[in-house]
């Protein structure tokens, strides 16, 4: 597995993963999953995060994305994993958060995610912790 940078060739494949990632959660908080809006709200997230995602690569397969940036010295925070749903389980997010970790060790790393969302396990495993939560995620860190 391996990561290049974000170009706006991308732009539907990151748009499709992330709507198959995470439409589910948002039909379950918000009731349905409007097309039109879900479109509006990519096109300003991926405008804000471009310079900051990847896309995963699997023998030459993009298999999803990731994004994450410094939020200052101390922190990085990991926005968006998303992996194509026939390479879920197979430990690309393991990989890819453990390729992360190592390159952000003299950082803590935070994250949130879908209160539904079963990833808490594999945070826990990779030494995440609970320290808050809104109305629809918990967010975890890692202290270096």
């Amino acid at each position: 597995m391996n990561l290049k940078k974000y170009t706006d060739n991308y732009y539907d494949f990151v748009y499709n993963i992330k709507k198959n990632a995470y439409k589910k959660y948002v039909e379950y908080y918000f009731g349905e999953w409007d097309e039109a809006k879900q479109q509006e709200f990519f096109k300003d997230f991926i405008n804000n995060v471009k310079d900051n995602t990847f896309i995963i690569v699997n023998d030459n397969e993009d298999i999803g994305f990731y994004n994450g940036e410094d939020i200052d010295d101390d922190n990085y925070e990991i926005g968006n994993i998303c992996i194509k749903e026939e390479y879920r389980g197979k430990g690309f997010g393991t990989e890819l958060l453990k390729k992360i970790i190592e390159e952000n060790k003299d950082k803590n790393l935070k994250l949130q995610y879908f209160k539904i969302n079963p990833v808490e396990k594999l945070y826990k495993k990779l030494g995440f912790v609970k320290n808050g939560e809104t109305k629809y995620h918990y967010q975890m860190i890692k202290r270096r």
